[in-house]
C-alpha cells in the first residue's frame, strides 16, 4: 500500500511540474516595455535593448490582470508578454501589465 501511495504522490508531483510547461505549446514569449502601437501591429523593447515587431490581427487577443482586455488598453509604456509562434511575429495573446515606474532621485 505504501508503494501505491508513492508511486501516486511522484506521478502528481512529476505532472505538477510538467504541466506548466506545456501550457502554450511551442509558442515563444516575448516580453519588454511597449515603445510603439499601431492598428497592426505592436513593437516592443526587449530586456537586451533591442526592438521586436508583432502582428496583431483579429485573432490576437488580450488581457491585463487575468481579465479580458481590448487592444485599445494597450498603451506605450506598457510592460508586456506576447505569446507568439516560433518562427513567427504574429502575436497570439498580449498580456498587458504596469508601465515602469520612474526612477525617483
Amino acid at each position: 500500500m505504501k508503494q501505491l501511495t508513492r508511486a501516486a504522490a511522484a506521478l502528481v508531483l512529476a505532472l505538477a511540474f510538467c504541466v506548466p510547461a506545456f501550457a502554450h505549446g511551442t509558442n515563444a514569449h516575448v516580453r519588454g516595455v511597449v515603445t510603439q502601437v499601431t492598428a497592426k501591429s505592436v513593437t516592443v523593447q526587449l530586456a537586451d535593448n533591442t526592438t521586436k515587431t508583432l502582428t496583431l490581427n483579429a485573432k490576437t487577443t488580450f488581457e491585463r490582470a487575468g481579465k479580458p482586455a481590448a487592444m485599445t488598453d494597450l498603451k506605450v509604456g506598457d510592460r508586456v508578454v506576447i505569446d507568439v509562434p516560433k518562427n513567427s511575429s504574429e502575436a497570439l495573446e498580449v498580456q498587458i501589465g504596469t508601465a515602469p515606474k520612474a526612477a525617483t532621485k
